[in-house]
């Protein structure tokens, strides 16, 4: 079933809520996940991401799989994301379409009507949309024993908003896409399944829904081991009885007898099911704050983590959008575990930088530096989680924590008003990047005194193109001021004018250009004006420079110093883009050289009427960076 081909036909059915954080970030909710009432606490409460869903669907779409996207869920406003949150999801299922057939209980802003008197107790929806994908269906056309999409849709159509508003006094009305669609066979009707499933409906005397007594039958692959199927199936016994050891002791049998077998590679996926399954329970005891941080709780967080580690590996061999999903739970475990408390951070910041918005992981990092004693560092991140997250409880119970803690710390202080204002924690990483840009070079040239028997003189200079290109890394030296060292590459080029007098005739003017490559070492500060996501920021500081002429005529006519040292200054904003994790800045900056950079070793005509030359520059640039 992993690896459809072209005419297969793939349902994909959920049944529960929807909810997103973003436009980027929308979830299927399950009935086992709890968000807390924080949002972003969907990320690792076990929520289905419906963005690689999608694009999963595009994947078998594209080669010729015909994918069937149903949603038996609410769409409406009470879920943490709010009226805001459901608009998000409703672009996203409805109208960002991969190529599906899609079939949606309800419309935007509507419940889906669920109730232990439809059928077994499941939603009104699913059950006509079940009875009609059976056969019921076919009705609504001329009967050929198929059901084609225009069929389902009239037939739930014309039952679930009818029956929604006279039973149940609810509006709810269907949603399918697209006309496009209205042809395509969905199902192929059994007459003699449809009769069977027909009698046993009556005989469960059950509201107007599908009562069904019986069960579901595993599928073995015919002619099989008979060790095998009996391994296999103590293998479902130990999971079915949540005895995991047990379990992995017989998957490790299936794998050393039978490598590749489809009996072994189910027992695999079953295996990393359980060990997800395992981690969510961890993770879900931490977000409902019952973790209480004892020696017992590290180590089972640890086994979880251990345990979750493994489900990746074997997921990613297969799906590695879904494996990338678990690496922040993953590491939201390993900060939780049995580990010293810089190993702890290191995995939370790990965490951080997938998730910088989730108040999870920030709350995990407010109570690891309260454990290690900073706690300006724990306010910070406290602080962060309680905005973050102001209806989760976890959150505001640490920062009550951290606050009471840095009261009894400093008992000189207003107990009301321990800080004012949490300190940002500095950030020694060094945060590599690129920068690129361009603008005018322009040398200031300063004349040696005229007389009237000289025969050349400078008349001005001509402002030309420079186009700087390098890498940069940038570190912070406290919470407002940084330091980034860089290593670029200039090209340059300025015009000199020069004015000759003839012993007959008028003078005449020559133009030299003055053509560089220049290496350069700027070392500038960073004075940031804001901590926000768009901070603007002053930039000064000395650039070193190794100067490369050519050796053309003009270069030997007018030759330049190989070493020039210039100061720099100039304003430029950081532009935060949390979703790439990286910086974008563009700054506007003006140059001036600080040495001659006339070669005082070289005499020409050209030199001699020149006392100094200086660079000096106007540049806008470009830089990107990690954040």
């Amino acid at each position: 079933a992993k690896k459809l081909q072209r005419g297969d036909r793939l349902f994909i059915y959920l049944a529960g809520h929807g909810d997103a954080i973003d436009e980027d970030q929308f979830f299927f909710l399950g009935f086992d996940c709890n968000p807390k009432g924080d949002k972003n606490n969907y990320l690792v409460s076990g929520a289905i991401q419906l963005f690689n869903l999608k694009k999963k669907i595009a994947a078998e779409t594209t080669k010729g799989v015909e994918v069937v996207f149903i949603m038996d869920a609410c769409r409406s406003n009470e879920l943490p994301g709010g009226a805001t949150g459901q608009n998000f999801l409703n672009i996203a299922v409805s109208e960002k379409k991969a190529g599906e057939i899609i079939m949606l209980a309800t419309g935007a802003g509507q419940e889906s009507l669920e109730d232990a008197s439809i059928g077994s107790g499941q939603g009104l929806f699913t059950y006509y949309l079940v009875d009609g994908l059976n056969g019921l269906a076919d009705s609504m056309g001329t009967p050929d024993k198929k059901v084609t999409f225009r069929e389902i849709q009239n037939y739930v159509n014309k039952n679930v908003p009818s029956i929604a508003q006279l039973r149940f006094k609810r509006k709810q009305d269907p949603y399918f896409c697209c006309t496009e669609n209205s042809d395509r066979v969905i199902s192929n009707v059994d007459e003699a399944y449809l009769q069977r499933w027909l009698k046993t409906k009556k005989q469960g005397k059950r509201g107007p829904g599908n009562f069904f007594n019986g069960g579901l039958e595993k599928y073995y692959p015919p002619a099989a081991d008979t060790n095998l199927v009996e391994t296999y199936n103590r293998f479902n016994r130990a999971i079915g009885n949540n005895q995991v050891g047990t379990a992995e002791d017989y998957f490790n049998q299936l794998n050393k007898k039978f490598p590749g077998n489809p009996y072994t590679m189910d027992a695999k996926s079953s295996l990393a099911v359980e060990y997800i399954n395992i981690a969510q329970n961890k993770v879900d005891l931490y977000l409902d704050c019952d973790y209480a941080g004892s020696a017992k709780d590290r180590q089972e967080n640890a086994e979880a983590a251990d345990r979750l580690e493994k489900a990746i590996a074997s997921v990613r061999e297969y799906d590695a959008d879904f494996a990338n999903s678990l690496l922040n739970r993953l590491y939201l475990l390993k900060a939780s575990a049995n580990e010293t408390v810089p190993a702890s951070l290191q995995y939370a910041y790990r965490a951080l930088a997938i998730d910088r918005n989730g108040a999870y992981i920030q709350n995990r990092l407010a109570l690891l530096h309260l454990e290690n004693n900073r706690t300006d560092s724990a306010l910070f991140y406290a602080d962060k989680a309680a905005k973050t997250a102001p209806n989760w409880l976890c959150a505001l119970n640490t920062l009550a924590l951290v606050r009471k803690t840095m009261a009894n710390n400093n008992p000189t202080n207003n107990p009301a008003d321990p800080i004012k204002k949490a300190k940002r924690p500095i950030d020694k990483k060094i945060h590599w990047g690129i920068g690129f840009g361009g603008g005018l070079s322009k040398l200031a040239v300063t004349n040696t005194p005229f007389s009237t028997n000289d025969t050349l003189r400078t008349l001005g200079v001509k402002g030309k193109t420079r186009v700087d290109l390098g890498i940069l890394g940038q570190v912070s030296l406290g919470n407002t001021v940084s330091v980034r060292p860089s290593l670029f590459v200039s090209f340059e080029r300025s015009d000199i004018d020069f004015e000759r007098r003839r012993a007959t005739g008028g003078p005449i003017t020559e133009t030299i250009p003055v053509e560089t490559i220049s290496f350069k070492l700027p070392i500038p500060f960073i004075f940031r004006l804001s901590d926000k996501n768009v901070a603007p920021y002053i930039i000064a500081g000395p650039v070193v420079s190794y100067v490369s002429q050519g050796t053309d005529e003009n270069s030997a006519r007018l030759p330049v110093s190989s070493l020039d040292v210039l100061g720099e200054g100039g304003l430029g904003v950081d532009i935060g883009i949390p979703k790439a994790g990286i910086v974008i800045s563009p700054e506007l900056k003006y140059s001036r050289g600080l040495l001659d950079t006339r070669d005082g070793n070289a005499s020409t005509p050209y030199t001699r009427v020149i006392e100094k030359i200086n660079k000096q520059g106007f540049t806008l640039s470009i830089h990107l960076r990690r954040k």
